[in-house]
């Protein structure tokens, strides 16, 4: 069985070594699907309880919200909004929205099993960059 549940967060990026536009700094309203794969349990009838589901994910996404994800090597950007003391999530990779699903997934996965006790079997996270571009990730736990 699967079930699903959206979250929505805004975040701002730039990939310094990309030849077009996304090389400036911008931002995205992203919308995440965190699907969760598992047996039913007879006794309450679900796989996971979606407040359980949000739980997991809500605190992740909070750290997200309105921050910007910069890369460690781009020196220039982290020693200005360190000075400026903005949000900021610093990575060891471009911020690509394939990155981003698979920084997700790894903060996720210790969670969900813990919060799924062996019921949980797998866990798949899409992240649209737009409306119109999704990355995908599938963890099997």
């Amino acid at each position: 069985m699967k079930l699903a549940k959206e979250f929505r967060w805004e975040m701002g990026h730039r990939l310094p070594l990309h030849k077009g536009a996304c090389r400036n700094i911008h931002g995205h309203s992203y919308r995440m699907e965190v699907e969760v794969e598992g047996d039913v349990d007879p006794e309450t009838g679900m796989v996971m309880d979606f407040g359980d589901i949000s739980a997991v994910v809500k605190p992740f996404v909070a750290e997200m919200d309105h921050c910007f994800l910069c890369q460690d090597s781009d020196t220039e950007l982290l020693k200005l909004f360190q000075s400026m003391g903005m949000k900021m999530i610093v990575i060891p990779y471009p911020s690509t929205v394939e990155n981003i699903c698979r920084m997700v997934v790894e903060r996720l996965e210790p969670a969900f099993q813990q919060e799924g006790q062996g019921q949980v079997h797998a866990f798949t996270v899409r992240i649209w960059e737009t409306v119109s571009s999704v990355a995908e990730l599938r963890k099997t736990l």
